[in-house]
């Protein structure tokens, strides 16, 4: 009996379904925050938007120390594009790489095959002498 109660301790349990689903739900907005495309995107609306609010006077605050909210959306911004820079040019890489493995031409049937080698000429020669 006790062994009995061993393995029924022994067994994992699957977790119930409101569970399965809260973990499946925090993966997928995980994924979609850390997405790299979503970083990107998010970096050029708020580069373009900071640079919109202070386009006129840009210089001019920067020289004065003026700083305000849009000069930090900008820095943010710019932040968030290069931060997605490395993992959209890792894919462009691996794109490029596989487009070249799959261009790599192929042999023709005239090209010599180890396996279809002729044969040896002492090999040629007991042949003749055979027939």
């Amino acid at each position: 009996m006790a062994a009995s109660q061993n393995t029924r301790r022994k067994q994992k349990r699957s977790a119930p379904a409101v569970v399965r689903y809260k973990r499946s739900l925090a993966a997928r907005i995980k994924s979609l925050a850390e997405s790299t495309w979503i970083k990107f995107t998010t970096g050029i609306v708020l580069l373009t938007s900071g640079l919109d609010e202070a386009m006129e006077t840009l210089f001019s605050d920067i020289s004065a120390l003026e700083l305000g909210a849009h000069h930090g959306v900008m820095v943010l911004g710019f932040v968030n594009i290069l931060s997605s820079l490395p993992d959209m040019l890792d894919g462009l890489v691996d794109t490029f790489v596989a487009d070249d493995d799959e261009t790599v031409e192929e042999p023709g049937p005239e090209a010599i095959q180890p396996s279809r080698s002729a044969p040896p000429v002492a090999e040629v020669a007991e042949l003749k002498k055979a027939a």
